[in-house]
């Protein structure tokens, strides 16, 4: 190894001081206590996951990007998993069933002369939207 490191830096391989390429017998961190900072498990708050303190120090916490969000029925963390991130924005609810509660005693919108005459203005408005893109 010497030989081929002194060919490749030019010089004679009994010139070169292995010591600064060695590691030491005390480097600043001992290997017992990175082995025992890397075993610890700790939970970040704001998206429940779970991982080693360095890594979980690097990405989580107060940086982290994932918020989970709480149902407004039954106040429970509404679920992640396969949920896409602009669908789990839309979310309220963590159920069908939390959902069907949340509507128990609402009066249903009654479709009057006065609704319908908004909504199908604002379909005119829509539409007219539309074709003045489509013209330009």
């Amino acid at each position: 190894m010497l030989e081929s490191l002194s060919k490749f830096l030019g010089i004679e391989h009994h010139d070169i001081d292995m010591t600064g390429l060695l590691f030491s017998n005390d480097p600043k961190v001992s290997k017992e206590e990175a082995l025992k900072r890397n075993s610890e498990f700790i939970t970040c708050p704001k998206c429940g996951v779970n991982g080693n303190r360095p890594n979980m120090m690097r990405w989580h916490f107060e940086k982290c990007k994932t918020h989970l969000k709480n149902c407004e029925q039954c106040d429970n963390i509404i679920p992640r998993q396969g949920v896409k991130d602009h669908l789990y924005n839309a979310k309220k609810y963590c159920n069908r069933k939390c959902y069907m509660e949340s509507k128990k005693g609402k009066k249903p919108i009654e479709m009057t002369t006065e609704v319908r005459q908004k909504l199908s203005e604002a379909k005119k408005q829509y539409y007219a939207r539309c074709n003045t893109i489509q013209t330009k």
